[in-house]
């Protein structure tokens, strides 16, 4: 592996203020990097030489890593003036417990943007920035898509308040910012994933819509029917929901999974959107 984890602690802890879920992003964009083919590595590089950051300026970043929080920085900075920005465009409220898929108004949602961003990747009549552009959502947003709860809620929702044992978590923790953080953190403690891309079928065009709805279907069996009382039905549950040490161990491999899943399936999108 072209040194995949070296890459990622590089740009941890040369990223102190960098959230957890920062850290599952670079590490799904890690994976990523390291299974592109060589005509696709060079393509990504020649896509970042000029990169700029949330404040456009020159970033000086040099790799899938290293920009896969992009998207996040740059919502940070458009919500002091518009509380709106950019809403939506991280998930897709589909309930774990029916087939319909949520809205996703103008193509405002996870996979539908996954979808417009790469065709922008394949179009060489676009402009470099917007090429750029299109790389860092791309790589960002494969990684949303695979977080369980970014694809499948329950009728409370990700907002729903948690208890986590062991954990002295802040007031506005949520089922969702647990997933995203805590668990996530444990999971990629000490772990080094030797995943790699096997020759495969090329991707269908709605392929980001089915991966969404498999990471649906993995937050109903392995997020919400672990919880204690958990049924598919119109009764919200009881909050806090609580955690327990079986729970968090639990999700250890579903992250794993994830993150794995992530990193392949974003290796594969590049290399058929840049060869």
């Amino acid at each position: 592996m072209r040194n995949v984890w070296l890459v990622l602690c590089a740009v941890l802890l040369s990223s102190p203020c960098m959230a957890w879920n920062g850290r599952g992003h670079a590490a799904i964009a890690a994976l990523a990097q390291a299974n592109l083919s060589p005509a696709t590595l060079a393509q990504v590089e020649v896509l970042l030489r000029d990169d700029l950051d949330r404040y456009e300026q020159p970033s000086g970043r040099k790799s899938l890593a290293a920009v896969a929080s992009w998207p996040d920085e740059i919502r940070d900075v458009a919500v002091k003036t518009d509380p709106a920005a950019y809403r939506g465009w991280h998930v897709r409220s589909n309930q774990v417990c029916g087939q319909k898929l949520g809205s996703c108004k103008d193509g405002a949602c996870v996979d539908q943007l996954i979808i417009r961003y790469a065709a922008v990747l394949r179009d060489h009549q676009q402009s470099p920035r917007a090429r750029n552009e299109a790389l860092k959502w791309v790589v960002h947003l494969v990684g949303d898509l695979h977080m369980p709860l970014h694809s499948g809620i329950n009728r409370n929702g990700g907002s729903a308040k948690v208890v986590l044992e062991g954990f002295d978590l802040k007031p506005d923790a949520t089922f969702h910012t647990v997933w995203d953080g805590q668990l996530l953190d444990a999971a990629l403690k000490g772990w080094k994933s030797g995943a790699r891309l096997e020759s495969v079928e090329r991707l269908a065009a709605d392929a980001p819509t089915q991966w969404m709805i498999e990471a649906r279907d993995v937050a109903l069996h392995d997020s919400y029917e672990p919880l204690a009382g958990f049924v598919c039905s119109d009764v919200r549950l009881p909050e806090p929901f609580v955690l327990d040490a079986a729970y968090q161990q639990r999700s250890v491999p579903v992250v794993r999974q994830q993150v794995e899943r992530a990193g392949l399936r974003l290796a594969q999108l590049l290399n058929e959107a840049l060869q």
